[in-house]
C-alpha cells in the first residue's frame, strides 16, 4: 500500500530545495500536480546535465509527478488554481516570500476555497525580517548561515561544501513540516501554514560550534578535517587515495593500533593527551598508513568494528555494494532523458516502501487529464490552449 495514496498535492516549486521536498511526497503516494510556466516551465528544465537535450537535472527531483502548463497571472489560470484547491490537500511553494500573494493565490486566498489546506512555503528568509523579500540560493545560504566558515582549512578562505545541502536539507525539513501538519490535520481537521526556510534549516546544523560559543564563548572555525573533541578523526594519504578514521575513545585507539601493529607513545594512552599532541598523532597514523591501500587498511581493522573507510568519489559510489543494497542508486526510463541513473530514495518502510520508478513529466504533459478531472470540456481545453492560458 502507498501510504500516502488519495493525498493530492499542488506543487508550486522549482529548482531544487522545493522539487525536493514534493518528490518524497510522490514518492510514497501522493498525486502531486506540479504547476509550470507555460514558456521553459521549471526552471530546473533549463539546468544541466542534458541527455537526449532534456536535463538530467530536472528528471532528478521531479519523479512521479504529474505537470500542468499554466499562467497563473491569468483570471482565467487562477480559476484553475482554485478549482484544483478545492480538492487538493497540501499546496508546496518555494517561491520568494509574496509571490503567490500578488497573484492571489496565497494562504489567505486559499483557505477561502479550502478551509483545511496545508499551505507549505520554503524559501531563503520566510516572511519577516529585513530579507524576507529577498531570493535565496544555495551558495550564499551557506555563507550566512556560518557553515560555510566552518568548512574547509584555517589557512584557506572559505568554502562551500560540495551538494547544495542548502537546498536538499531544507527540502527535507519542510517535508517534516508537512508531514507533522497533516497528522494534525487527520486528528483535528484543521490545516494551517507551515513555512521553512533555507537560512533556518542550514543554521541548525552548526551544532556544536554554535553551543560552544553560546555557552563557552570559544569560537571555532575551520579545522580542515579534523574533529575538535577526539584524535585521530582525520583524513589520511594512503597508497591509492585517502582513508577516513574516527577513534572517539581510547578503546578505539588501542584496537586501532593493535590491527596495525603500531606501536603507540605513551603521551598517547588517552584521549585529553592525544588531543593535545594532534599533529603529532596525525603524523603517526598517516606514516602508518601511507604504503598501504584503502582496502588493506579496512581489511585489517574492520572485524573490529572501528570506524575507518576510504574515501570514495562518485563513480566508486555508483558500483559501491552497500548503497545498491539499499537500492540508492537506481535507474528510470524517463521520456525525456531516457534511461537515466537517480539517487534512491533513502528512506525504506516495510510496509509502504516508495515508488522510485515512475518518470518526471514533460512540460503540461497532464494538462489535459487535469483539467478533464475538473469537468473542462475538449472545446474549452482548446480555447485556454489558444488563447496561452495552458500549454
Amino acid at each position: 500500500m502507498q501510504l500516502l495514496k488519495g493525498v493530492k498535492v499542488l506543487d508550486f516549486t522549482h529548482a531544487y530545495a522545493g522539487p525536493y521536498c514534493t518528490m518524497e511526497l510522490a514518492d510514497f503516494g501522493a498525486e502531486v500536480i506540479k504547476i509550470e510556466k507555460i514558456q521553459g516551465g521549471d526552471q530546473a528544465r533549463s539546468w544541466g546535465p542534458f541527455k537526449n537535450n532534456n536535463s538530467a537535472y530536472y528528471a532528478s527531483f521531479n519523479r512521479g509527478k504529474k505537470s500542468i502548463g499554466l499562467d497563473i497571472s491569468s483570471d482565467e489560470g487562477k480559476k484553475i488554481i482554485m478549482d484544483l484547491v478545492k480538492d487538493t490537500d497540501i499546496v508546496v511553494s518555494n517561491f520568494k516570500h509574496g509571490t503567490l500573494e500578488k497573484f492571489g493565490l496565497g494562504y489567505e486566498d486559499m483557505k477561502e476555497v479550502k478551509k483545511d489546506i496545508i499551505f507549505a512555503t520554503l524559501n531563503g528568509f520566510g516572511d519577516k525580517g529585513p530579507l524576507s523579500k529577498f531570493a535565496a540560493y544555495d551558495n550564499v545560504i551557506q555563507a550566512m548561515s556560518g557553515i560555510m566558515d566552518l568548512t574547509g582549512f584555517p589557512d584557506r578562505i572559505p568554502t562551500k561544501i560540495g551538494p547544495a545541502i542548502g537546498d536538499s536539507y531544507s527540502g527535507l525539513v519542510l517535508l517534516l513540516g508537512i508531514v507533522m501538519a497533516y497528522y494534525h490535520k487527520l486528528k483535528t481537521g484543521e490545516g494551517q501554514r507551515v513555512d521553512a526556510t533555507m537560512l533556518g534549516s542550514l543554521v541548525t546544523m552548526a551544532d556544536y560550534q554554535i553551543l560552544e560559543y553560546a555557552n563557552m564563548k570559544k569560537k571555532i572555525s575551520r579545522m580542515g578535517n579534523s574533529n575538535p573533541y577526539y584524535v585521530p578523526g582525520n583524513i589520511y594519504k594512503c597508497k591509492d587515495g585517502y582513508i577516513a578514521i574516527s577513534l572517539k575513545n581510547d578503546a578505539d585507539w588501542n584496537l586501532f593500533c593493535q590491527k596495525m601493529n603500531l606501536n603507540s607513545p605513551n603521551y598517547f594512552a588517552s584521549n585529553d593527551e592525544r588531543l593535545q599532541h594532534r599533529n603529532d598523532v596525525d603524523n603517526f597514523v598517516q606514516q602508518a598508513v601511507k604504503d598501504k591501500t584503502r582496502a588493506e587498511i579496512e581489511h585489517l581493522v574492520h572485524d573490529a568494528n572501528l570506524c575507518v573507510y576510504g574515501v570514495i568519489n562518485i563513480v566508486e559510489a555508483l558500483d559501491d555494494p552497500q548503497l545498491n543494497a539499499r537500492n540508492m542508486i537506481i535507474e528510470v526510463d524517463d521520456p525525456g532523458v531516457g534511461p537515466v541513473k537517480l539517487v534512491g530514495n533513502p528512506i525504506k518502510m516495510s510496509k509502504n516502501p516508495p515508488i522510485t520508478n515512475i518518470p518526471s513529466p514533460k512540460l503540461g504533459q497532464h494538462t489535459d487529464e487535469i483539467l478533464e478531472s475538473l469537468s473542462y470540456d475538449k472545446q474549452t481545453i482548446q480555447q485556454l490552449r489558444d488563447n496561452n492560458i495552458i500549454l
